[in-house]
C-alpha cells in the first residue's frame, strides 16, 4: 500500500472552513489521484453533521470531531491532546506501515501525524505556511507554555522534509541549520481554468473591475482596499471593487458601503473562477503570506495580480511585465496603483494578463506540482531514527490508546 498511498493531513478542511491551504490540499488530492496515488486526508473538524469517513475520487476523508481546534493551544489543550493521541491511533496496523505523511504546516495541528509517522515508519514531509512575520516556528515559540517549544523542537529536528514554497522559508530553514537536503522549493500549485475561458473572458474585460478573494480577516489588511477605493470614488473615478469572501471584515465594512457604492461584497462563493474571469486586476494588501493561494488562483485566470510585496509575491510576480508590487500597505500606495492600472491601454493590459496566465501554466500548475511532491517523498530516506521511533512509541498507550 505504501508505494502509491500518502497520508495528507491539514488543521482544518471543507466545510469547517474554505481558506487557501484547504483549497490547496483538495485539488493536491485530486492531482495525486489522477496520477494514481490513494490519498487519505486527515483533518479536525467542529461541524456535527459532517461525515467522519467519506470516500472521495482521490481515496478518502478521515475526520475527529473536536471541540476545539488542535492549533489553538492554550485552554484548549485537551482537543490539542486528543488530536494528537487519535490521528496515530486511527493510522495505526500493517496497511499504513512506510506510507507517507504530507503535513500542511508546522503548527501544533502538525504533532499527531508527526506521531503517526513515526510509529509507522514512514516518511514524514511538513509544508510551511508563512515567513517572516507569519512564521509558524516563531508561532510555536510564542505559545504560552513549553508544549509549543517541544512541537518545534521535534519538527525541526525530525522532520525529513520540509516543503518552502518561497525563498524566504527556504532561506529561513536554512538560517535555523535545517541542512539544505531537508528543504524542498516549490510553489504552491493552482486547477488552471482553460485558455478558451481566458481568451473569451479578455474579449468581456472593460479594464475597470477590481477583485479581491480571500478571507475578509484584519490580517489581510482588507481595509487597506476598502478605504484605497473610497478614495478613488471620492475622485470621481469610474471603477469597481469585488470583495469576495467571508470573515469579520465584511462585518464590519459591507455596512459602511452605500447604495451605487463601487465597492461590492460578494460572500464566499464555492468557485471563485466565475468571479475571477469578470474581473481586469487582482488587489491584496496582506503582510502576511507564505505564497498566496488566492494570487495563483488570479493569475492563473488571467487576472493581474496588484499586490503587496509580502513574502513569496516577487517569485511570480514580475513588476510591470504580470503585474504590479506595491513596495507600502497603505491607502494611498494602493489607490495610486489602481489609478495607474485603470489607465492601462488594452493592448498594454492584454499583454500582461496573457503573461500572468503564461507564468501560472509554465510553473504552478497543479499537475506539475504533484509530480514535484511526489519528488520530493521519493528522495526521503524511508523510516525514522531508532531513537524517536522510541520517543514516539513512549508517547501512545498501547498500540495507539486514544
Amino acid at each position: 500500500m505504501a508505494e502509491r498511498s500518502l497520508i495528507l493531513a491539514v488543521a482544518t478542511y471543507f466545510p469547517d472552513s474554505y481558506g487557501g491551504a484547504e483549497r490547496q490540499a483538495r485539488i493536491l488530492a485530486e492531482a495525486l489521484g489522477r496520477k494514481g496515488v490513494t490519498v487519505t486526508l486527515v483533518a479536525p473538524t467542529r461541524s456535527r453533521d459532517v461525515r467522519l469517513e467519506e470516500r472521495t475520487d482521490f481515496g478518502r476523508i478521515v475526520r475527529k470531531r473536536v471541540r476545539a481546534w488542535p492549533n489553538l493551544g492554550g485552554r484548549n489543550i485537551l482537543s490539542f491532546l486528543a488530536w494528537s493521541l487519535w490521528v496515530p491511533w486511527r493510522l495505526r496496523g500493517p496497511e499504513w506501515r512506510g506510507v507517507p505523511v504530507y503535513v500542511f504546516h508546522a503548527r501544533l495541528h502538525a504533532l499527531g501525524p508527526a506521531l503517526a509517522a513515526w510509529w509507522n515508519a514512514a516518511p514524514l514531509l511538513v509544508k510551511l505556511g508563512g515567513g517572516g512575520d507569519a512564521s509558524e516556528f516563531a508561532a510555536l515559540r510564542g505559545k504560552k507554555f513549553l508544549y509549543g517549544r517541544l512541537v518545534e523542537w521535534l519538527l525541526r529536528g525530525r522532520v525529513d522534509m520540509f516543503v518552502a514554497n518561497s525563498s524566504q522559508i527556504a532561506n529561513e530553514l536554512r538560517e535555523a541549520r535545517v541542512a539544505p537536503a531537508r528543504i524542498a522549493e516549490f510553489p504552491n500549485g493552482v486547477a488552471l481554468p482553460p485558455l478558451d475561458d481566458l481568451h473569451l473572458a479578455l474579449a468581456q474585460r472593460d479594464g475597470r473591475g477590481f477583485i479581491y478573494a480571500a478571507r475578509l480577516h484584519p490580517d489581510k489588511n482588507v481595509d487597506v482596499l476598502y478605504e484605497a477605493a473610497m478614495a478613488l470614488a471620492a475622485a470621481g473615478i469610474d471603477f469597481r471593487l469585488r470583495l469576495v469572501g467571508d470573515g469579520p471584515e465584511r462585518d464590519r465594512l459591507a455596512p459602511l458601503a452605500s447604495a451605487g457604492s463601487p465597492v461590492t461584497f460578494a460572500g464566499f462563493v464555492a468557485d471563485v473562477y466565475p468571479e475571477l474571469q469578470a474581473s481586469d486586476f487582482f488587489v491584496c494588501a496582506s503582510r502576511r503570506e507564505g505564497q498566496s493561494n488566492a494570487l495563483l488562483e488570479a493569475m492563473s485566470a488571467g487576472v493581474i495580480p496588484i499586490v503587496f510585496r509580502a513574502s513569496g509575491v516577487a517569485e511570480v510576480v514580475s513588476h510591470g511585465h504580470n503585474g504590479v508590487i506595491v513596495d507600502e500597505a497603505t491607502p494611498a500606495a494602493f489607490a495610486g496603483a489602481m489609478r495607474r492600472a485603470l489607465a492601462l491601454s488594452p493592448a498594454a493590459r492584454r499583454r500582461m494578463s496573457l503573461a500572468a496566465r503564461d507564468f501560472a501554466q509554465d510553473n504552478i500548475g497543479i499537475d506539475a506540482i504533484a509530480e514535484r511532491t511526489l519528488a520530493a517523498i521519493a528522495s526521503v530516506r524511508h523510516g525514522p531514527s531508532a531513537a524517536m521511533s522510541r520517543s514516539a512509541r513512549g508517547l501512545l498507550i498501547g498500540e495507539g490508546g486514544a
